[in-house]
C-alpha cells in the first residue's frame, strides 16, 4: 500500500469508534518506513477532550505502534477513551 493511498481513510477505534480521517503520513527516508499518521479529529472528539482549534483543523499525530490494522479504514489498538487521553497526552500539531 503507499502512503499516498492512506490519505482520506477514516480512523476508528478498535471498539469502533470513528476518531477523525488520516490527512498525511510522517515518513523516515533514511529507514524506508513510515513512523506515523496524522490525524484530523473529528470535531465533537475534538471538543470532548479540549483539543480543538478555532477556525481550523485539529490535527494530532498517531504512531504506528497504536495501529492495529489498515483496511478500508485504519483500526487502532485500544478504545477511544484509551486513544484520545494518548493523544491528549501530547500536543496537537499547528497545520502548516
Amino acid at each position: 500500500m503507499l502512503t499516498a493511498e492512506i490519505a482520506g481513510k477514516e480512523v476508528i477505534g478498535s471498539e469502533g469508534d470513528t476518531l477523525g480521517k488520516v490527512i498525511d503520513t510522517q515518513f523516515d527516508e533514511k529507514n524506508w518506513r513510515v513512523l506515523a499518521l496524522e490525524v484530523h479529529l473529528e470535531k465533537e472528539v475534538a471538543e470532548e477532550h479540549q483539543l480543538r482549534h478555532r477556525l481550523r483543523k485539529t490535527l494530532v499525530m498517531v504512531s504506528v505502534e497504536h495501529i492495529q490494522a489498515v483496511g478500508d479504514k485504519v483500526v487502532l489498538k485500544g478504545s477511544r477513551e484509551d486513544l484520545l487521553k494518548l493523544m491528549a497526552s501530547s500536543a496537537a500539531i499547528e497545520p502548516e
